[in-house]
């Protein structure tokens, strides 16, 4: 997998997608409790700083009117915070980080100073949410930023009647640099948090999610599930691996794994495929009904089967299913009851493989060559 492709969206525990390429990297709690606070004491600041202030430049508000509009911004961060912390979404995002943009530019656009303090808060709006929730949101904050600093200057210098100092084209200069560098910056660590995203989730030799992913889509799907449209765990188990290390090698043995990840992806299209540990294969199916976990079985089978006899390996394999809510809520509990089902199949003769129910085994196990 490319690099390019770390930042794969399948798991909704790190990465919220929305839309085919617009989503973000969702903070945990205290993550966010810490931003909104840091949005405080900047409120405070801003309150402390423009009430020492006689005056403001004549622009847009009088310094009554000013503060009057730090007091919205307090109501509105606080509806964002509960909103935050009930669901973090794209839209309450975009929201809050719009507000923040335009509380400092107009914080900017009525500093009396020359060269005003209050425009350093556009760098901490930058690095506050930008470094959140990544790259495109990054991008989008930094055009906002850019955006509100060109605003607040144009009014300055043609209304409040500011005059272009070597002092300002230093401060635009330094800004810029500080901004360009830091956006710079973020691409690299985001391009080594998807590495180590995907590292965390994906099994390096077959490429399916490992355990850890396993869980977290789980917990997704098993919460959609219902007895309308339940969701289907799919366990698969190679026979005789231990027999093909022995004889042949740990490569030959990576080979056969590598291949039955290909095989049993893409047998059970439409469902996420995982490697659990050692030779035991997991698939999440949501909505798949008796017919289609026996199609399932037909394609693993047959594929494992010529595969096996087109290399002259022994690749065999025992597959149980369980079903969620009716056999568990949880993976563990549903792989527990799918390996019951898988062993009973493995005692099961060959011969009578409909003595259990579909949804419940199905077994192809051929003799070793």
């Amino acid at each position: 997998m490319k690099s390019s492709e770390w930042s794969d969206r399948r798991h909704p525990c790190l990465w919220a997608a929305e839309g085919d390429d617009a989503g973000f990297w969702v903070p945990e709690r205290a993550e966010i409790v810490t931003q909104f606070f840091t949005r405080y004491l900047f409120f405070s600041l801003a309150v402390i700083y423009f009430s020492t202030l006689n005056s403001v430049p004549q622009v847009l508000f009088t310094i009554e009117q000013l503060l009057v509009v730090l007091g919205a911004y307090f109501f509105v961060n606080s509806w964002f915070f509960h909103l935050a912390l009930r669901e973090v979404t794209l839209l309450r995002i975009r929201s809050a980080m719009a507000a923040d943009l335009v509380l400092v530019t107009l914080c900017v656009i009525h500093d009396p100073n020359p060269i005003p303090p209050s425009a350093l808060a556009f760098l901490m709006v930058l690095l506050g949410n930008g470094m959140r929730y990544g790259m495109r949101l990054f991008a989008e904050v930094l055009g906002g930023a850019v955006l509100g600093m060109a605003v607040a200057f144009a009014l300055r210098y043609r209304v409040a009647g500011f005059d272009v100092s070597s002092g300002d084209v230093f401060f635009g200069v330094f800004w810029v640099t500080l901004a360009l560098y830091a956006y710079i910056l973020m691409g690299r660590i985001e391009e080594q948090r998807r590495e180590l995203d995907f590292r965390s989730r994906f099994d390096a030799l077959t490429g399916l999610l490992n355990r850890h992913g396993l869980l977290a889509e789980a917990d997704i799907i098993f919460a959609r599930a219902s007895a309308g449209t339940p969701a289907t765990v799919l366990f698969a188990d190679l026979n005789q691996f231990k027999m093909v290390n022995d004889h042949y090698g740990h490569g030959v043995g990576d080979r056969v794994l590598a291949e039955f990840a290909q095989i049993f992806s893409e047998s059970a299209e439409g469902g996420v495929c995982g490697r659990w540990g050692g030779d035991e294969f997991v698939a999440l199916l949501p909505e798949v009904d008796d017919a289609g976990v026996r199609q399932i079985f037909e394609r693993v089978r047959s594929r494992t089967e010529a595969w096996s006899a087109s290399n002259g390996l022994p690749m065999a394999v025992s597959l149980g299913v369980a079903h969620a809510p009716r056999d568990g809520h949880d993976l563990i509990t549903l792989l527990s009851v799918a390996d019951i089902h898988l062993y009973q199949s493995k005692s099961q003769p060959a011969e009578t493989p409909a003595a259990f129910p579909i949804y419940r085994t199905l077994n192809d196990e051929p003799q070793a060559t």
